[in-house]
């Protein structure tokens, strides 16, 4: 079975996911909404979505909808999700979830109250490499896990008026691929921090473009996370254990190659392959919740976004960023 999927949003990102639905089992791209007609129809005819619609509510009032995918820049997250659960309609929202904890709260509460399947598109769990590191943490591989370690740094060269230097627009590095590097290690930890130390570097519109961050959890882990939108290094994710260390290699958020190295054995890389460029598994692992009834999900529960939301929320609060429409 599969579900006819709406998008909400022409840009970058809708459009490498629509690029991938033809590579799901539970996914038909069946209509695209944007707040330009010409733009939905062109978005349409490229990805071959049957319908285009040149507003997001006229996508919502479609009845052969059945789920949306938010894909709009995430100040927008909050008013889309709930317009699209207040016409039915299950939500892929992708991340960063929200711009804050309070904008989070609202959104699922209003799924649970409506019984509408709500989910944060972070598409990195879903791999079949990351899952592969979540079984191997399972099985205590690499024995009692000490740190984690994780950047996500990629230089934009853009002026002060595009979205990632623009306030207005919920701009910064934390928000945009930081929040991979956050929720890499909740992943690890199945936990948030007891304490947030960072050093930040802002720009002159006022958002962050460079930090690092240091977690330090209640049972001793830490963790040591960079961000940044003004340079770029390798995204490859780290995890220390107690008897051997995980790596995730280059890229780390849609990774392909895992190592595990254990003291006194033989070290273990896998490699995988997929087709297109990974979105599929995030679609499809959605689709089938939507299919099967749910409300919620195991691999990044409700509980665990909003969580998520309330560290970068503490982060911001150090560096005192707060975006005029907060």
């Amino acid at each position: 079975m599969r579900i006819n999927l709406g998008i909400i949003g022409c840009g970058s990102i809708a459009g490498h996911f629509a690029n991938d639905i033809k590579y799901t089992k539970h996914c038909r791209l069946y209509a695209v909404g944007s707040r330009s007609q010409k733009r939905a129809k062109g978005f349409a005819k490229n990805h071959n979505a049957a319908c285009a619609y040149s507003s997001y509510h006229q996508l919502l009032a479609d009845p052969a909808v059945d789920a949306v995918y938010v894909a709009t820049p995430h100040p927008f997250h909050m008013q889309n999700t709930l317009d699209a659960i207040a016409a039915g309609k299950a939500v892929l929202c992708e991340k960063p979830f929200a711009v804050n904890a309070a904008q989070a709260a609202e959104m699922i509460r209003t799924a649970k109250k409506k019984k509408v399947f709500l989910m944060e598109a972070m598409w990195t769990r879903f791999f079949p490499a990351m899952i592969a590191v979540r079984e191997w943490l399972d099985e205590k591989a690499i024995g009692h896990v000490l740190s984690i370690r994780a950047d996500f740094c990629a230089a934009f060269n853009k002026g002060p008026k595009h979205r990632i230097n623009d306030p207005k627009l919920g701009g910064g590095a934390l928000l945009d691929v930081g929040i991979y590097v956050v929720s890499f290690a909740s992943m690890v930890k199945s936990a948030q921090p007891k304490k947030i130390s960072s050093s930040v570097h802002m720009t002159k519109t006022g958002v962050d473009d460079q930090a690092a961050l240091l977690f330090d959890y209640q049972d001793g882990t830490t963790a040591q996370l960079g961000c940044s939108s003004r340079h770029s290094i390798p995204a490859q994710g780290w995890i220390y254990g107690t008897k051997g260390t995980i790596c995730i290699h280059e890229n780390f958020y849609h990774p392909n190659k895992i190592t595990l190295c254990r003291d006194g054995k033989k070290e273990i890389t896998r490699n995988f392959r997929h087709r297109g460029l990974g979105f599929r598994y995030e679609a499809d692992f959605f689709a089938k919740c939507v299919l099967d009834g749910k409300t919620d999900n195991d691999i990044i529960s409700h509980e665990e976004t909003l969580a998520i939301m309330k560290t970068t929320d503490k982060i911001r609060k150090q560096w005192k960023l707060k975006y005029p429409f907060e």
